[in-house]
């Protein structure tokens, strides 16, 4: 009796170094599961599910979310773009430094680039090309648009392969190979816009369709902008309810398409309201924000169990 006694309490140090050690790898593992193989953030609710007001009964599995909480940009789902890009007569540059995560958001900061020149700001773009794609589904982002007086926040998607979009491809005349899909543009004052172009933005080939909605987002300060997939129809939500929605069969992409989010600033000369170069904030050297509280993607269940 004495001797097994004597066997158990030799091994007992061990048990419990094992023990330890099982629960901290399991710990480390939870911690970094979103920076490695997950694309489900492990913040985002277990029982999260898109809102939709007139759908509720469809059921829903996450694919990918972000609830930007950590403080760090997760660079195993997004790219910061680092470049210009011209506008009519404004030229846009986007580095590491005008795309922060911070306090549960990410925000899509607009600045002055030059204190000379009065064409040149800055404003932050990221997407998920080459770490994310999707087709036929649910995505949900809630945000909190910049006022557009000489901005716009968009959350938008491209075609991953970039077919149809760059002019040089077989111009079909349908969205089935990929288009811009603009789920939010806040672009006016009183109102926003939506839709998607195909066939390359090349004047007479370029095609699209889409939509004004009269709704003014900068009365709350946060808004849930949704988008469902399917593969004969197309609807866009706000806040639960759908604004929009295109059956054409020419107009629904068939391809997987990549997340976008960006800021821009604008001219007078350009299609939206106000100019940036006439905002005294700005001028006077202030920077703006545009912020995602969370971006979630859902497949419909029947899909993901094929």
């Amino acid at each position: 009796m004495i001797l097994k006694i004597e066997f158990k309490m030799k091994y007992i140090p061990i048990i419990c170094f094992l023990t330890i050690l099982t629960v901290v790898s399991c710990k480390t593992a939870k911690n970094l599961s979103r920076f490695t193989s997950s694309l489900v953030d492990s913040e985002t609710p277990s029982k999260s599910k898109p809102l939709i007001i007139d759908n509720e009964n469809q059921e829903w599995v996450l694919d990918f979310s972000d609830e930007f909480n950590d403080n760090v940009v997760d660079k195993t789902k997004w790219t910061i773009e680092n470049g210009t890009k011209k506008r009519i007569d404004i030229t846009n540059f986007s580095n590491d430094n005008q795309v922060i995560e911070e306090n549960g958001n990410i925000y899509i900061k607009y600045s002055k680039a030059s204190k000379i020149h009065d064409t040149a700001y800055y404003a932050g773009r990221f997407n998920s090309q080459g770490k994310y794609a999707t087709k036929f589904g649910f995505l949900e982002a809630r945000m909190h648009l910049v006022k557009p007086s000489g901005f716009q926040t968009a959350f938008w998607m491209m075609p991953n392969s970039g077919v149809s979009m760059t002019g040089t491809d077989p111009l079909d005349g349908t969205a089935n190979d990929g288009a811009e899909i603009d789920i939010v543009e806040g672009n006016r004052l009183k109102r926003y816009s939506l839709g998607l172009h195909w066939d390359g933005y090349a004047k007479g080939t370029t095609k699209g369709t889409g939509a004004n909605i009269k709704e003014d987002l900068y009365v709350s300060e946060y808004h849930v902008f949704g988008f469902e997939w399917a593969p004969n129809y197309l609807k866009f939500y706000l806040d639960g309810k759908v604004v929009h929605e295109i059956t054409d069969p020419k107009a629904i992409p068939k391809v997987d398409h990549y997340i976008y989010f960006s800021g821009s600033c604008f001219g007078k000369n350009d299609w939206l309201d106000g100019d940036v170069r006439k905002n005294e904030f700005i001028q006077n050297g202030g920077v703006e924000k545009g912020s995602i509280d969370y971006i979630r993607v859902y497949k419909p269940k029947n899909v993901v169990k094929k």
